[in-house]
């Protein structure tokens, strides 16, 4: 092992600090418990103690003093330079599923002979230009920095797929996607994610749009209640009501979706949308407590919980929760990741992780109806770009870069606005919230950015009900710092027309 290995975010490690059991004694057991439950694979190399000591705000002796004795029991083991790997354990009978979760998860099964028919489209409330080239200018959101993509090297991969083109299945192949790329990607999600899935799990989609469509034909029939953040993601809103869905605007409070409220008023939901780990618009991350109501609810009134990752890969600031998925015992998440945002758009790859291999093949045919499969070639290039690891080199730099991208343009928004402007700066994603404290007209600052060639979202855009007069959402990707400090020039020229 060396410490070219992957380093394992150990996000599903929840500590009770208030219990009598002694911390380096609880750290042990779930490290062990994940060992044996297979979350924990071999090869997989730990944090460092200082590392983990200070994620989990605990003192270091604890991390050192656990790591030693699963060290001792022959769980881990230790080599100077390269760091402390999960061992091979062989004849190890693993757990398997209760019967009770095994039959939870076969009720949530649908029969492909009886998928929805197919429904009338009603009228849509909600229109989006998705056909128009986008430009990238300041302050356009989730745009990638392309100078900072390493397309040498993406280069050089894809020409070894091409010359070695005719080692693939060039026909028609699996609608679920190419193998290889899916088991990249779950060993990727179990990582960094916490999620524990298998290739058989995943489809692989043309981004987080299918993906949503997909769920929305499969389970949303004519007068179904659908949860939706408000202010949230468009896309989400008009696939729901493109099948027959009815919105329900839930508010979104400091700690994300209103769960209490959304429980309270529409208790009867059949799929709630949430962004858990960066709400779309407003950055706000759903704490464990919320997550775990959230999943409850959805347990007793059997609704499904649709879990928009669109940019987790991108965490700034504090410990990462475990994605929404890798909490979810019951097979109530379908979980939605992308790859847009991390590398480019134009890509159109993402995925869905479904609750058991029998709902992904029922995905994968109702997928195949549409568009068959994705680009093969594309998907062999993304999966051997992943496989040599430039992935997560990319991932590491981009997270530096665009932190400093953060601090730099709010740094400038304060020193060209100074206390006329309150800013929601983000712990992860790639815009953060602008609220003009002087300036409810929205309409206005938006006509005048409009002629000024400036880019800006506003939050009441994304809103249904629950409106947040004078706030926009600024992406600080993807922009040179001549584009910034231009971009805000002109935004406070505009503002104060």
């Amino acid at each position: 092992m060396s410490k070219s290995s992957p380093e394992i975010l150990l996000t599903f490690i929840q500590l009770d600090k208030a219990a009598k059991t002694p911390i380096y004694s609880q750290l042990y057991s779930l490290i062990k418990e994940s060992i044996l439950s297979g979350m924990l694979k071999p090869g997989d190399r730990m944090p460092a103690s200082r590392i983990l000591a200070q994620e989990l705000s605990i003192a270091r002796n604890c991390v050192v003093l656990a790591f030693e004795q699963l060290i001792l029991e022959g769980y881990l083991a230790g080599k100077v330079g390269a760091g402390t790997f999960v061992v091979e354990l062989f004849n190890l009978q693993l757990p398997h599923a209760s019967r009770d979760a095994k039959k939870s998860r076969e009720e949530h099964e649908i029969n492909l002979n009886k998928l929805p028919p197919e429904k009338e489209l009603p009228h849509l409330k909600f229109s989006y230009n998705n056909s128009a080239v986008e430009s990238v200018v300041p302050f356009q959101t989730s745009s990638p920095s392309y100078a900072d993509f390493p397309f040498v090297m993406w280069a050089k991969i894809a020409a070894g797929i091409y010359r070695n083109i005719d080692s693939l299945h060039l026909g028609y192949d699996d609608s679920q996607g190419y193998l290889p790329l899916r088991e990249v990607i779950a060993k990727h999600l179990r990582l960094n994610r916490s999620i524990s899935c298998t290739s058989s799990d995943i489809v692989i989609v043309n981004g987080s749009r299918q993906a949503i469509h997909l769920i929305a034909e499969m389970f949303i029939n004519k007068g179904d209640r659908c949860w939706m953040e408000d202010p949230g993601y468009g896309g989400a809103k008009s696939a729901m009501i493109r099948f027959g869905g009815k919105i329900c605007p839930i508010k979104v409070s400091e700690l994300g979706m209103d769960v209490d409220y959304a429980a309270a008023n529409f208790p009867n939901a059949k799929i709630a949308y949430v962004t858990p780990s960066h709400q779309y618009p407003m950055g706000i991350t759903m704490p464990l407590k919320e997550r775990v109501k959230l999943l409850a609810h959805a347990s007793k009134h059997n609704m499904f919980v649709v879990e928009d990752d669109y940019d987790s890969d991108f965490r700034y600031n504090g410990r990462p929760l475990a994605a929404l998925k890798a909490i979810d015992t019951e097979g109530r998440v379908l979980y939605i990741g992308t790859f847009s945002k991390c590398l480019f758009p134009g890509l159109r790859i993402g995925y869905l992780v479904l609750p058991s291999e029998v709902m992904a093949k029922q995905f994968a045919f109702l997928k195949a109806g549409t568009d068959r499969q994705n680009p093969i070639i594309d998907q062999a290039i993304l999966h051997e770009f992943m496989r040599s690891g430039n992935f997560e080199r990319h991932i590491r730099r981009m997270r530096i870069l665009y932190k400093r991208a953060q601090d730099d343009l709010a740094t400038l928004l304060t020193q060209h606005f100074g206390n006329t402007i309150r800013l929601f700066p983000a712990d992860a994603g790639m815009d953060f919230i602008i609220e003009f404290l002087n300036q409810n007209d929205t309409e206005l600052i938006l006509k005048n950015a409009d002629k000024a060639g400036v880019i800006l979202l506003a939050v009441d855009d994304l809103s249904i009900q629950f409106k947040k007069p004078g706030m926009f959402l600024l992406g600080f990707t993807g922009f040179t710092s001549h584009q910034l400090i231009s971009g805000v020039k002109l935004l406070k020229s505009l503002v104060e027309v």
